[in-house]
């Protein structure tokens, strides 16, 4: 454990999925990891549309991601009734027929985009973050583990944070990201990036660890979209 959440003093914050989603209510915007479907958290969704399905209680949500994400997430929270908003995509067919039959609003915004409309304000304040990582460091940082699309900004501009450390990703994978977020117009500047192997930010995303109020250890590996069978016709386009 004590390579997974480094900083003593946050160890305090380990608790169940079930107690960590109780920080989650009515009404609240929320934004998690996650990109194509990889690095989402699983463990604190699966156990709010469990607690939601069974106490019939009213509880919608605005959800924010960083592009697609897992059955477990997108799926989970539509089966239960939980999302109202859903930004900036999703793959996900229950979901994608919610949001057809209109029950529940939904903007398709461009991924490049979006970070920087979420700093710009446009979604409002952001109520509560869930990311999924590797470990926490002994400055209380997040270690991202298989994606990091929006989270950066989710990180910064949530008012609190749930963790879910995922023990089934290596460790090894600290160190694969460069975390860089540039400045918003009218201030940006260049990208400092000038040779391919360069490195121009951190292996982990700058956290206030006061805003952390739930680590959720999980084994949950991430479930990625099944790809179409060949026919005839990419067997042409390969060859």
């Amino acid at each position: 454990m004590d390579r997974r959440i480094r900083n003593k003093k946050l160890q305090e914050k380990l608790m169940t999925a079930e107690k960590a989603a109780k920080l989650i209510k009515d009404g609240m915007i929320i934004a998690t990891s996650g990109f194509t479907p990889a690095g989402y958290p699983k463990a604190v969704p699966l156990a709010l549309a469990k607690r939601v399905k069974k106490s019939k209680e009213k509880l919608q949500i605005s959800l924010l991601t960083g592009a697609s994400v897992g059955e477990e997430l997108d799926g989970a929270l539509t089966e239960a009734g939980i999302i109202a908003r859903r930004y900036p995509y999703q793959t996900n067919k229950l979901l994608r027929n919610n949001i057809n039959s209109g029950g529940i609003a939904y903007a398709d915004i461009h991924l490049s985009h979006f970070a920087q409309q979420v700093r710009y304000g446009f979604f409002g304040e952001i109520d509560l973050a869930i990311i999924e990582a590797i470990a926490i460091d002994e400055e209380g940082n997040i270690i991202p583990s298989t994606s990091v699309g929006v989270s950066p900004t989710f990180i910064d501009r949530a008012k609190s944070i749930i963790v879910e450390i995922n023990n089934s990703q290596p460790l090894e994978l600290e160190g694969i990201h460069d975390i860089y977020q540039p400045q918003d117009p009218p201030n940006r500047y260049p990208i400092p990036l000038i040779k391919p192997g360069g490195r121009i930010g951190t292996p982990y995303i700058p956290t206030d660890p006061n805003k952390l109020q739930a680590i959720v250890i999980t084994d949950s590996k991430d479930q990625a979209s099944p790809l179409a069978p060949i026919d005839k016709n990419s067997e042409k386009i390969a060859s």
